[in-house]
């Protein structure tokens, strides 16, 4: 069988020197011959519009006139892209040599794939800031692995959510599912799409061996919807995700903390510690 073809999708919105730096990367890191590169500028007001021209001729350029979000930009982008899959990166990302080939291999040995993510490194402390997403005790998501020095142990991990800053995905999958919920603005829609992918029975893949840098929220207007975003998905999925903290909080819960323990709190740890123990003996 043929490999596939693979549509990159960036949406930027202002940060030109982030983006130069992201897309110089991309094309240091892949052979992009079979594939496509798909930036959309989502009302970009500072040099960004003059740099998306300089590269035009090796990527497809689109436009917004407004500033839409993330759900609505990708998703755009999305309806124009013509690869069997679809791979959403940030535009404050930095990629490194062979972050590519670990999670299409993923992608392509193990069955019922929904997704597949990476991890990612906190490009100013060097430190993991995702290796997949798990839930806590009201269902709600929280970064696992984060602020370990050390990459998690095996190649992989299945994860209950992964983040949308590096995101592989079929393209009928994606658009199976319409896209991500453009009911979100800028937080919270990567979430949502897993949360509907683990709801149909799919499987959300994070590859130990694909690491890459981000300068993680560096987009102007990030976090100003975060309340909203929050309360949606709380209203939309807590019950469900519940289920699933109930069994990945605890262990979680001493992997935050395993390089901060004094921060602990005393009745979380001793909850969580509990927990394990029922847990083994059940």
């Amino acid at each position: 069988m043929s490999e596939p073809t693979i549509s990159f999708i960036v949406s930027v919105h202002n940060c030109v020197a982030l983006t130069q730096k992201m897309i110089q990367t991309l094309f240091d890191t892949v052979n992009l011959a079979k594939h496509e590169v798909i930036l959309i500028d989502d009302a970009s007001t500072d040099e960004t519009p003059d740099f998306l021209d300089s590269v035009s001729d090796k990527c497809r350029v689109l436009r917004n006139s407004e500033n839409l979000g993330f759900s609505k930009a990708n998703n755009r982008a999305a309806q124009t892209a013509t690869g069997d899959l679809l791979l959403f990166l940030n535009n404050d990302l930095e990629l490194a040599p062979g972050w590519l080939e670990p999670m299409l291999e993923l992608e392509k040995s193990h069955r019922k794939v929904g997704a597949v993510g990476n991890i990612q490194r906190n490009y100013a402390t060097g430190l993991v800031d995702h290796a997949g997403i798990f839930f806590d005790l009201n269902g709600m998501p929280t970064h696992a692995w984060k602020n370990r020095k050390r990459l998690p142990p095996h190649k992989w991990s299945e994860r209950t959510a992964i983040t949308g800053a590096c995101f592989l995905i079929r393209r009928s999958l994606f658009n199976s599912l319409d896209g991500f919920s453009e009911d979100y603005r800028n937080g919270m829609e990567d979430v949502d799409l897993c949360a509907r992918l683990k709801e149909r029975g799919y499987r959300l893949l994070v590859s130990h061996e694909s690491v890459i840098r981000h300068h993680i929220s560096r987009s102007p207007g990030r976090h100003d919807h975060n309340d909203h975003n929050s309360n949606l998905f709380e209203e939309r999925w807590s019950q469900k995700m519940r289920s699933y903290g109930s069994r990945e909080w605890a262990s979680q819960y001493f992997h935050r903390y395993a390089r901060y323990w004094w921060r602990m709190d005393p009745k979380l740890a001793a909850k969580a510690l509990w927990m394990l123990l029922r847990f083994r003996s059940a």
